[in-house]
């Protein structure tokens, strides 16, 4: 009787140690596969109006190349001036690499950024091209940057929402207070405070009945007088 106890026991010990070292490696392959997005943003320094230029973004993970990226787009800023920026969806790649041929149609300095998600991974870096005789505008990075993650929202059930907040120099912006204003199809406005869950994320969630075209204003400001917005939009079918 003491024998089979003595077994029962050690075979409940050595299963007891299979299950933690099965976890401790699925813990290890997990840390493991979380390696950082990295993405190389190549802009010329300078260019003429009217005159076609290439800008790219290399996306790459642990040295691997990503062509199936969630979302890559190219924000452009002149001078400074957020609410007139344009955006521009590029969805191939070749070996990481997508290209958006784009044309300056005026002088001006402006700022690119390009937003890229990825495995679910968010990086958006910038640099500045000067068009014509334009100087660099030191105002241009003063206030940071946003982005509004992709919406999927289905009628009746929580939506999810999800922004980057970014400072001046590019680094993730904390203790920010965030909301977004909800334009919904039937005029009516309807604000969703968000959270921040970690450095420079801020997530919420909200529930929608009305079909149709949503319009989407986030913003993200401090008492110290730091405020950004920008607008995404969403379709409720």
């Amino acid at each position: 009787m003491k024998k089979i106890v003595v077994i029962l026991s050690a075979g409940l010990i050595l299963a007891a140690c299979g299950q933690t070292e099965e976890k401790h490696d699925h813990a290890k392959q997990e840390t493991a596969s979380v390696e950082p997005v990295k993405v190389a943003l190549s802009v010329p320094e300078k260019a003429e109006a009217g005159h076609e230029v290439k800008l790219t973004a290399k996306v790459t993970q642990n040295g691997k190349a990503i062509n199936d990226a969630d979302e890559v787009m190219f924000e452009i800023i002149k001078d400074g001036d957020k609410d007139k920026s344009t955006k521009k969806m590029v969805k191939e790649a070749k070996d990481g690499v997508y290209e958006l041929p784009y044309t300056f149609d005026k002088d001006g300095s402006y700022q690119v950024i390009s937003h890229v998600t990825a495995k679910s991974q968010h990086t958006m870096p910038d640099k500045t091209i000067l068009i014509g005789e334009a100087k660099h505008n030191e105002h241009a990075h003063h206030e940071g940057a946003i982005h509004v993650m992709p919406i999927k929202a289905v009628k009746g059930e929580p939506t999810d929402f999800m922004i980057h907040v970014k400072d001046e120099a590019g680094k993730a912006k904390e203790k920010l207070m965030t909301r977004l204003e909800v334009m919904m199809p039937d005029g009516k406005t309807k604000w969703v405070d968000l959270k921040e869950t970690k450095a420079g994320q801020y997530e919420g969630q909200e529930t929608f009945d009305e079909a149709g075209k949503y319009t989407v204003t986030a913003h993200a400001e401090n008492k110290e007088g730091f405020h950004v917005h920008t607008e995404a939009t969403f379709t409720l079918k």
